[in-house]
């Protein structure tokens, strides 16, 4: 079942529904079999995969936090020394952390199987290709369950969470089970963090229509995004970005901005769905996005896009990694070579490589995602070791400061980061051959040489998805100015307020696009 389909739209106006009709108690096990219902609708027999991953990672919580409380209770009857007491939690530790490791191998690898097989035995065929070997292995036909990914990170962060007892597991597995597939986000995201969302999703709701209506409207924002501007733009930027020998020149510069675009109003947008969705059962979801295209740099945009994901890869890896003992003893052993300066730095390139080398293969089984990954990781890096720089930079310069400076860095990061993104639809080589081609050849009169014409997009298009483009962008300078769109809407006169709700309801409607021989119901984050 997708967001976009008229199937949701039932099911979610059923289930609000009864949401405030049942007994506020049995609220959340309305919710926990409306999350099962929808995702046998959607995924069928691969229902069984996040259940694997629900009752294990349960299991494994709770035999860990069991470990804490019998340890505890022991401690307190030993008249132990405190190198006693010490060495003792170091060998609890050890256990429970031999019990998260289980977990999180057990998970992550029903992950790598399921998502990453058939992109390793592709790349073993190629080997034994080049070696000239007979024969190769035959690739693997299985779907890949849906939200997969969004599931697994959300319940593995779970696992690492009561293993550094930042709180107690959860006693009952239903409740825990809704944590984890929680209908609205499995679809999208974001990655949800049990101590933010364990009191709400299982608190008593009375009926509240400002909530209803406040979810509604944000719905209606996503929906806007995704079928006025994304799914107007996707099938013109696919032709694009696919066929690098036919449209080169201006149109490498096209295809780069209508793909990122069109990624940021369709994932966006999938994301404003599922906040509106969860808010209407008085449930508020964490933020994905804030403004990412009002970033000064690439790291300021990193901590604004994706932020559930990139948080999580931050909390989970990069911190974990930087500060083990392998990086430690890699410090230890370039010292020697590099100077005990650089040597002090080499932990947080080894986390920033890990991190994402970790964010492309999520992205994608392909090696595009992995290259993707090390380009943001260099950019990231680079911009790190040149901070002094840029400070000394903008101490000499005092037109940096000024307003239209931070315009131009605006800009300057959009794209950078559309570049960036050439490495997920072009092929390694391909990324620097039309980059320059884009440079060098680029003219506005190859607008007019027939190529256009086949990207499918008239004037009635480009006007449509240029209205939808204003609106995103108007809508991202008054939050950004700190004004709350939302609060500003509801103090309207009620004819123009409901007015401006009609008119966007009108909008989505007429002018949205359901389809014209390509899948305008697929968002491209469901694949993860």
């Amino acid at each position: 079942m997708l967001l976009i389909s008229y199937g949701f739209g039932l099911f979610l106006a059923a289930l609000v529904l009864l949401y405030y009709l049942v007994p506020g108690r049995f609220q959340w096990v309305l919710l926990l079999a409306a999350s099962y219902l929808f995702y046998l609708i959607g995924g069928g027999i691969y229902i069984l995969y996040p259940m694997a991953t629900t009752v294990s990672t349960w299991l494994l919580a709770r035999r860990i936090g069991r470990i804490t409380r019998q340890s505890k209770e022991y401690m307190r009857k030993q008249e132990w020394t405190r190198q006693q007491k010490k060495e003792y939690q170091l060998q609890v530790k050890k256990t429970q952390r031999r019990w998260m490791i289980f977990g999180l191998a057990f998970n992550f690898g029903i992950l790598a199987v399921l998502k990453y097989t058939n992109f390793v035995l592709g790349n073993v065929n190629g080997l034994l290709r080049v070696f000239g070997a007979d024969g190769e292995f035959a690739l693997a036909g299985w779907l890949l369950p849906l939200g997969i990914s969004y599931y697994t990170f959300q319940s593995m962060g779970y696992l690492i969470d009561v293993y550094y007892r930042k709180y107690e597991p959860e006693k009952s597995l239903a409740r825990f089970a809704l944590f984890v597939s929680f209908f609205p986000q499995l679809t999208a995201g974001p990655i949800g963090r049990y101590d933010q969302m364990n009191e709400e999703l299982y608190a008593e709701h009375s009926f509240c229509s400002e909530n209803l209506r406040l979810g509604f409207e944000r719905m209606l924002w996503g929906y806007l995004k995704k079928l006025v501007v994304a799914d107007r733009l996707g099938p013109a930027v696919v032709t694009v970005i696919s066929a690098p020998e036919v449209y080169d020149g201006i149109y490498v510069l096209l295809g780069m901005i209508g793909y990122t675009v069109w990624m940021y109003a369709d994932f966006s947008g999938g994301i404003d769905i599922v906040l509106g969705a969860a808010e209407m059962f008085g449930i508020h979801l964490a933020e994905n996005f804030e403004r990412p295209f009002f970033s000064r740099n690439l790291g300021e945009f990193w901590r604004r896009w994706h932020i559930s994901l990139m948080t999580w890869l931050r909390e989970y890896i990069f911190y974990p990694v930087s500060m083990s003992r392998a990086a430690k003893k890699l410090s230890e052993l370039t010292g020697g070579f590099f100077g005990k300066e650089a040597a002090r730095k080499i932990p947080v390139y080894f986390g920033s490589v890990v991190v994402w080398l970790t964010a492309g293969i999520w992205h994608g089984a392909s090696w595009n995602f992995v290259a993707w990954g090390m380009a943001n990781c260099i950019v990231m890096l680079a911009s790190q070791e040149c901070a002094g720089l840029y400070r000394a930079y903008h101490k000499r310069f005092s037109f940096s400061n000024a307003k239209g400076y931070r315009y131009f860095e605006m800009i300057r990061t959009f794209f950078l980061f559309a570049c960036l993104e050439m490495f997920e639809y072009y092929s390694f080589g391909n990324v620097f051959l039309m980059f320059g081609n884009m440079v060098s050849t680029a003219r506005f009169s190859q607008l007019f040489d027939g190529r256009w014409s086949a990207l499918g997009l008239g004037r009635a298009d480009l006007l449509a998805a240029g209205v939808g483009i204003l609106l995103m962008f108007l809508v991202s300078v008054w939050q950004e100015k700190g004004r709350h769109v939302r609060r500003t809407i509801e103090e309207m006169p009620w004819l123009l307020h409901y007015g401006f709700i009609f008119g966007m309801c009108m909008m989505v409607l007429i002018v949205g696009v359901y389809g014209h021989g390509y899948d305008a119901s697929q968002f491209i984050y469901n694949q993860f």
